[in-house]
């Protein structure tokens, strides 16, 4: 084997290693840039789902069972504050019912 054809088929390695070093790097920057995206997808939809949950908890005409079970899964999900302290009124007030 010549000095040339050495040095071609050392090139050769080197470039076809940095191919494989590229699409690796290339597929890992794309599979993070997809779980982020599915993260801050997945977190705005449970802030939507707690907002609607707000809404049917605080709407008066919304049968009061139904609020209840909104506040129930509000609750569950880690909601807390001034829709809480509606949603322990509102047991009350179906414990008085």
């Amino acid at each position: 084997m010549s000095l040339s054809e050495r040095i071609i088929l050392i090139a050769s390695v080197i470039t076809a290693l940095t191919v494989i070093v590229t699409f690796a790097v290339t597929c890992y920057k794309f599979i993070r840039k997809e779980e982020k995206w599915r993260e801050t997808k997945d977190r705005h939809d449970k802030e939507n789902y707690l907002n609607i949950l707000r809404l049917v908890i605080m709407s008066d005409e919304m049968p009061l069972t139904e609020r209840i079970a909104a506040g129930d899964k509000y609750i569950a999900l880690g909601g807390n504050g001034a829709i809480k302290h509606k949603y322990q009124e509102l047991i009350a007030q179906l414990k008085e019912e």
